[in-house]
């Protein structure tokens, strides 16, 4: 099992403000969420059309989930953003990087958020950021980014920084913060 992408952004959404970012996706209004699909259709072409559509998802979560492969999970607190697109490519590819940043950085716009957090989806201590979404914890992005600070130190200066190469294998050490400031 590999590690995948992941970026947690805080929002407030209602169920229904939520369905109405599914009709917006739907409607091709979130630019670069467009965009990426586009790249991603040529390797996913039974996608072609494919709605976004919502559903009730596993712990007291709302799910928006997307032609190939993209999905929102939604606490009542935290959208947690996920794609199949390798960690490591995330983190060393800096094209398709820039593609998730931006994709990021038009959810953090329509949630009015003002920063979203990378970590992988497993295999390191910072994934343990996902038990929070849940509704036995349900955290806001706030307590999340306390808890990486105390519990993994302060995060990196680049996304880069993240990717640490050994003799014999790579690992995944730490997590970045996005402000968008190359965005903006």
């Amino acid at each position: 099992m590999g590690i995948d992408f992941t970026a947690f952004l805080g929002h407030e959404l209602n169920r229904d403000e939520i369905q109405i970012l599914c009709h917006a996706l739907n409607s091709r209004s979130l630019n670069h969420v467009d965009e990426f699909i586009t790249l991603l259709l040529p390797h996913n072409p039974k996608d072609k059309g494919k709605p976004w559509t919502v559903h009730e998802g596993i712990g007291g979560t709302v799910e928006i989930n997307g032609p190939c492969g993209v999905q929102f999970t939604f606490s009542e607190k935290v959208c947690y953003f996920h794609h199949y697109i390798r960690w490591r490519s995330f983190l060393l590819d800096e094209k398709l990087q820039l593609y998730l940043k931006k994709v990021t950085f038009d959810l953090a716009s329509y949630f009015k958020s003002t920063f979203a957090i990378y970590v992988p989806d497993s295999g390191s201590k910072e994934s343990g950021i996902l038990d929070f979404i849940w509704e036995d914890e349900n955290k806001d992005v706030d307590y999340i980014m306390k808890w990486l600070l105390e519990r993994c130190g302060t995060p990196k200066e680049k996304i880069i920084d993240i990717y640490k190469e050994y003799e014999d294998y790579w690992d995944s050490e730490g997590y970045y913060i996005d402000y968008f400031s190359d965005l903006k």
